[in-house]
């Protein structure tokens, strides 16, 4: 599965450079019946939490003890940690500098239904912005407090106040508080309609909302 994820993901980041819709390569994928509708073949994040990369680091370091080359396993950590930057570079594509720039971040956590921070993209991704001179808003409905090294962050229970100035609101965790927000004001509050989703899970709550730019994984801008 991971590879597949990967796999899929590079092809996406191809469709956004030549106007495809990797969405539309990916109905194509698993029409034929050797592969099937049900693959992991969705463009979008990279695969997150922390069994998966586990395995694979396992499994390149046991061929490594048993003197065994091999190539596909540990490419697919390399992919992987490659795609973990795509949200920090559509940011910096759109907005040029980050300093002084306000970026919501919507989700923190690795993924819906815990309270997890570990190898959360997220995370990642707050340190990445706080470098780089943005200031940092989130909201994630499980997370109370953050660390130590996010204490820069602005960390708020309500969306609204989240993404209320903002440059660019980034989907980090596809929470439904998130989806069930009232789009249409909340991107109206906004300093910039940006807002940065790389799994479309805000598709059909944007459509039809005046000036969002709405980035996603494996579409063409």
């Amino acid at each position: 599965m991971p590879s597949a994820v990967n796999a899929i993901n590079e092809i996406a980041r191809l469709c956004e450079q030549v106007g495809a819709d990797a969405k539309e390569v990916s109905a194509g994928l698993k029409s034929d019946v050797r592969i099937g509708p049900k693959a992991y073949l969705g463009p979008g994040g990279p695969f997150a939490g922390g069994t998966l990369a586990r395995d694979v680091v396992t499994l390149s370091q046991l061929a490594k003890e048993n003197g065994e080359t091999i190539s596909v396993i540990p490419a697919i950590k390399t992919s992987n940690d490659r795609h973990r930057g795509w949200m920090f570079r559509k940011l910096q594509a759109r907005l040029g500098d980050l300093r002084g720039r306000q970026i919501a971040l919507l989700g923190l956590t690795y993924t819906p239904n815990t309270d997890t921070l570990r190898r959360s993209a997220a995370v990642e991704l707050c340190q990445q912005l706080l470098t780089a001179g943005a200031k940092v808003s989130a909201f994630d409905p499980a997370v109370k407090s953050l660390p130590d090294d996010l204490a820069d962050v602005s960390l708020t229970a309500d969306l609204a106040t989240a993404v209320r100035g903002a440059d660019a609101a980034v989907v980090c965790t596809e929470w439904p508080a998130v989806r069930q927000g009232a789009w249409s004001e909340l991107a109206a509050s906004m300093r910039n309609k940006l807002v940065v989703d790389a799994n479309r899970f805000l598709e059909k709550e944007l459509q039809g909302v005046a000036g969002v730019e709405h980035l996603s994984v494996g579409r063409a801008s």
